[in-house]
């Protein structure tokens, strides 16, 4: 007897995409020195932008206590008033960290440094990806000798010790932000084109990006369109690690005396060097800013790679 053979059909059912928090959770499980460094990274950010409430005082402002040599009526010429400026002092209820050598608020002075931080950070990654993708896609694109050329350009720009051509840079230019910002950025590029240049090398060969020069695509739209978003996942990483490197930079020059006066770590840590022994509070939070941030960028950047790279999601 003939026997009828049942015919299952399958249901394709599209996989069901979790939820964001439960993503970020099992991100945040998976990568716990990532987690802790982004969580840094948004406390930055909210000081950074919160700056004038955060703070509990002016940054400028001097505070004052009264001077226990001071008599009224009896000169001494190391107590000319009845007041005197609260110099290095302790962390207290009135002031969270202390004062510095100058009577401010150590407090004040580190939140303001993180806007400042960030700000120059930002500006200065932004000038060296802008740059450094435009020429890592173009020399690894036409390869031959436009390539070299460019290649060489990087390999000059690269050869001079990041500090000697930063304070160069600083020397020579007129010291203000926009200066710094613009000194911080170009020394930058070469590593950024680096890696751009690595990416797009392995990104030409691609299937899809042949295809579109078949199909009658012009260079300018390949490259646009079908190359660089796919430089994406690196360019953020770069962008992550690059924010910790940019902000050591930063602090070094304010440390040495070679960056525009302002309220940076760089200076606190200069100005408390020469108190640590007494007060060392000033020194201590300011490095400790310093630290916490560059920490958590690169923390933060390593986790990126994990996630972004394909090859590392084991």
């Amino acid at each position: 007897m003939a026997t009828e053979a049942a015919v299952f059909e399958q249901e394709w059912v599209l996989p069901h995409r979790p939820a964001w928090w439960v993503t970020a959770r099992r991100l945040a499980v998976r990568k716990p020195l990532g987690t802790f460094g982004l969580v840094v990274i948004v406390l930055l950010v909210v000081a950074a932008v919160g700056a004038p409430v955060l703070a509990r005082y002016d940054p400028q402002q001097t505070f004052q206590r009264p001077d226990p040599n001071y008599a009224p009526g009896v000169f001494n010429p190391q107590a000319l008033g009845p007041t005197m400026l609260d110099r290095t002092a302790e962390p207290s209820t009135a002031h969270w960290f202390g004062t510095d050598s100058s009577g401010r608020d150590t407090w004040s002075w580190v939140i303001w440094g993180a806007r400042r931080s960030l700000g120059i950070g930002v500006g200065a990654l932004a000038i060296s990806i802008a740059t450094g993708t435009l020429v890592g896609v173009v020399s690894a694109y036409f390869g031959g000798r436009v390539d070299m050329l460019l290649q060489r350009l990087m390999d000059a720009l690269q050869v001079f010790p990041a500090l000697l051509l930063l304070i160069l840079i600083a020397t020579y230019m007129e010291a203000n932000i926009r200066n710094l910002i613009l000194a911080l950025g170009i020394v930058g590029i070469s590593q950024v084109s680096r890696i751009v240049r690595g990416t797009v090398l392995s990104l030409r060969e691609m299937p899809y990006v042949e295809a579109a020069r078949v199909l009658g695509a012009s260079d300018l739209r390949t490259m646009i369109h079908h190359i660089l978003p796919n430089t994406a996942a690196p360019i953020i990483v770069v962008f992550t690690i690059g924010l910790g490197s940019v902000i050591i930079a930063e602090a070094g020059l304010s440390f040495l005396g070679l960056a525009p006066p302002g309220i940076s770590w760089g200076q606190m840590l200069n100005e408390g060097r020469n108190f640590i022994r007494t007060s060392p509070w000033q020194a201590v939070f300011s490095g400790l800013a310093i630290t916490l941030a560059v920490l958590a960028f690169n923390l933060a950047g390593d986790a990126l790679r994990d996630i972004l790279d394909p090859r590392l999601r084991t």
